[in-house]
C-alpha cells in the first residue's frame, strides 16, 4: 500500500491566517475532502461514524496496532482526536493545523485474505470532554462560522445565545466577547481585527441611529452587511459594533469566510462584544450551534 501523508486536525495554537473553529483539515494527503470509504466495504464494514474497527492489542495484528491521541487547546481546548493506524514522524511536542505528521500504515498487514480488498483508510474518532462525539460534520462539508473575534478564540458568548438587543435596535441575535489586545510591543491595547463568519459581499455599512435631520453620527453607531454567496448563499450577516476595513469601502466586495473584514470600535462608550445577527431568506434564524462550533451540520430551513 502507498503511504499517504496525514495531516493534523486539531489546532494547537492560535494562527491569524487560520480560521478553523469547528472545521478540521484534511486528514490524508490525498483525500482534500475527508471522504468516508465506501459502506459497505468488502468485509461489510462502512466508514461511516459508529463502525468500530479496533484490534484489541492482538499480537498477531500489533504491525498495524499503532496511532496517535492529540489533546487540543485554544480553539479546541477539551476536544481530544484518536487516529490509527499510523507511523509517526516524532513523538511528543507542539504541532498546528495542516503539519504533517506520519504516514499511513497498512491496516491489514497481517494479511488477513478476507480483508485484502477493503479500501486503504486511517480511523479517526473525536472526543469532546472525555465523550466519543460524532465527527462527521467537522470533517465533512463544514458550515460553522469559524472564529469572529480576534480575542476569543472559541466564540464565547455573553449571557443568553440568540438573543434580544435593545443596543441594537431590538435585532436577535449573538453577543460575541471581543476583548482590546494587549500586545506585548504596545503601550497600549488596540482593537481586535473581526473576521468574516460567512462567505460573501460586503453591502456597505450598518448606521443604526440618525440624529433630528436624518444624519448619521456617533463613534459608536456603525457596522457591518454581508450578503453570502457560495455554500452560504440565501444567507444575510449583520455585524455591529464594528468598523469596515477602509479598503471596503462602500461598494460591493467579495469576501472569503474568516479574511478579517473589520475592527472592533474602540469609542468611549463600546462594549467588550460585537453582535452576529444572521437572516437566511430574509428571515432572522438561529444558527447557535454552528456559531459556537457544538454542530457543524448544514441547517435545514425552510425556504420561502
Amino acid at each position: 500500500m502507498k503511504s499517504r501523508i496525514l495531516y493534523l486536525l486539531l489546532v494547537f495554537s492560535f494562527i491569524l491566517s487560520v480560521n478553523t473553529l469547528g472545521c478540521m483539515k484534511k486528514i490524508c494527503g490525498n483525500n482534500a475532502k475527508n471522504e468516508f470509504r465506501r459502506c459497505p466495504d468488502t468485509d461489510g464494514s462502512c466508514g461511516n461514524y459508529h463502525t468500530e474497527r479496533p484490534y484489541g492489542g492482538k499480537r498477531e495484528k500489533s504491525c498495524a496496532d499503532q496511532g496517535v491521541r492529540i489533546e487540543g487547546t485554544g480553539q479546541w481546548q477539551g476536544y481530544a482526536a484518536h487516529i490509527s493506524s499510523v507511523k509517526l514522524a516524532f513523538f511528543g511536542g507542539h504541532v498546528e493545523a495542516g503539519d504533517e505528521i506520519g504516514e499511513a500504515l497498512n491496516r491489514y498487514c497481517f494479511n488477513d485474505r478476507g480483508q485484502n480488498d477493503v479500501e486503504p483508510h486511517v480511523e479517526v474518532k473525536l472526543y469532546k470532554e472525555g465523550k466519543l462525539i460524532d465527527p462527521t460534520h467537522h470533517l465533512q462539508n463544514c458550515m460553522c462560522t469559524g472564529q469572529i473575534c480576534e480575542s476569543n478564540t472559541r466564540n464565547i458568548l455573553l449571557g443568553d445565545p440568540f438573543k434580544t438587543d435593545k443596543r441594537y435596535n431590538g435585532v436577535r441575535g449573538w453577543d460575541v466577547e471581543c476583548q482590546m489586545i494587549n500586545d506585548d510591543d504596545e503601550d497600549s491595547p488596540r482593537a481586535p481585527m473581526i473576521y468574516s463568519p460567512i462567505a460573501g459581499e460586503t453591502v456597505g455599512r450598518i448606521r443604526l441611529f440618525s440624529d433630528a435631520n436624518g444624519a448619521y453620527t456617533g463613534c459608536d453607531n456603525d457596522g457591518i452587511f454581508i450578503v453570502g454567496i457560495d455554500d452560504w448563499l440565501g444567507y444575510e450577516a449583520r455585524l455591529y459594533n464594528v468598523k469596515a476595513r477602509s479598503d471596503i469601502g462602500f461598494g460591493r466586495k467579495r469576501i472569503v469566510q474568516g479574511e478579517p473584514i473589520a475592527t472592533r470600535l474602540d469609542c468611549e462608550n463600546s462594549p467588550d462584544s460585537v453582535f452576529v445577527e444572521v437572516r437566511f431568506e430574509g428571515r432572522v434564524v438561529n444558527i447557535t450551534d454552528i456559531i459556537t462550533a457544538a454542530n457543524c451540520k448544514t441547517p435545514n430551513f425552510p425556504v420561502f
